[in-house]
């Protein structure tokens, strides 16, 4: 079962209006990479959770700037000290991982962050906030939408952080 969104996506302002606290938005904030947050203060684990082709909605095409009905699709879950803090989803389309950058063709139980703040060629467009539920719990995330050599992509992150 994967976080459902249940807000509108927001920018940042409307975060501090929708009730969340320091903790969430150091999370929702953090312009480094929430691998090595992770790492910097617990045993980091990655489960890939899922890698393929799927149908995107109106929506998540209209946020990632693509016309193609389908796109790689790879769902993580992020850890550390064996508790999950993150759920990950990552929108690749095919143009992107052929012509964007070689790396993201084969990226099996790496982490994406690892990539994208060590290389020049990842450049951030915008970054959009909302609520999610999981686990009868809610909880905030944010998408953020990167070019990658001119070839769009995004990352959301849902942060399981109490």
């Amino acid at each position: 079962m994967h976080p459902k969104r249940i807000s509108k996506w927001v920018v940042k302002p409307f975060v501090y209006f929708m009730g969340s606290n320091n903790i969430q938005r150091a999370w929702l904030f953090e312009p480094n990479s929430i691998t090595e947050r992770i790492k910097r203060n617990h045993s980091f684990e990655l489960e890939l959770v899922s890698e393929h082709i799927e149908e995107l909605d109106h929506l998540d095409k209209g946020i990632v700037g693509i016309a193609q009905n389908e796109s790689m699709v790879r769902r993580v879950k992020l850890f550390g000290d064996e508790k999950e803090l993150v759920f990950g989803e990552s929108i690749i389309p095919q143009e992107t991982k052929e012509h964007g950058f070689a790396g993201l063709k084969n990226l099996g139980s790496k982490p994406l962050g690892d990539l994208i703040f060590t290389s020049k060629k990842f450049k951030r467009m915008r970054v959009l906030f909302a609520k999610f539920e999981f686990n009868n719990k809610k909880y905030w995330g944010r998408i953020t939408v990167f070019r990658v050599n001119g070839y769009p992509m995004s990352i959301k992150e849902i942060f399981i952080i109490d």
